[in-house]
């Protein structure tokens, strides 16, 4: 069995994820996710939803969390459900989710599937029993399922 140079240099490329030759990008680089839309890089600082799970409540100041849009109350038009937008990509169903995190976001225009950032504060509703992210502004980032 012979291999070339070439061949190896390509598989070892392959397998690194680094470009065979100077000014080429990596093969996964750039690529879009499984609706057809890049995913846009996390800013630095922010969270994802499910960094959240295990203690809403210990997190304290301001914070960003991105997430998607997964349910909306039907009782209170201010409160959604974020899913992990990691979770929402890979299982392309908002039903899926191990965790959702509960926000209340005043005047927001958002639709199920909106990937968004947050920036905010938890809180809580002790009546309610909810522990919530009381969002001061959010970035809607565009439908990930068109």
């Amino acid at each position: 069995m012979k291999f070339s140079i070439v061949s190896i240099t390509l598989g070892v490329a392959l397998l690194t994820g680094s470009a065979p030759w100077p000014g080429v990008s990596p093969a996964h680089a750039g690529l879009p996710d499984l609706f057809g839309k890049a995913q846009p890089p996390l800013p630095k600082g922010a969270l994802q939803v499910q960094d959240l799970e295990a203690d809403p409540k210990g997190f304290t100041g301001r914070i960003l969390v991105r997430g998607v849009v997964a349910k909306v109350s039907p009782y209170d038009p201010q409160l959604f459900a974020l899913i992990d937008s990691r979770e929402a990509r890979v299982c392309q169903d908002l039903n899926c989710a191990k965790y959702y995190l509960p926000i209340k976001v005043k005047d927001a225009k958002l639709k199920l599937w909106d990937e968004i950032d947050v920036r905010g504060a938890m809180a809580e509703n002790p009546a309610k029993k909810l522990i919530y992210l009381q969002a001061d502004s959010v970035v809607n980032l565009g439908p990930m399922r068109k």
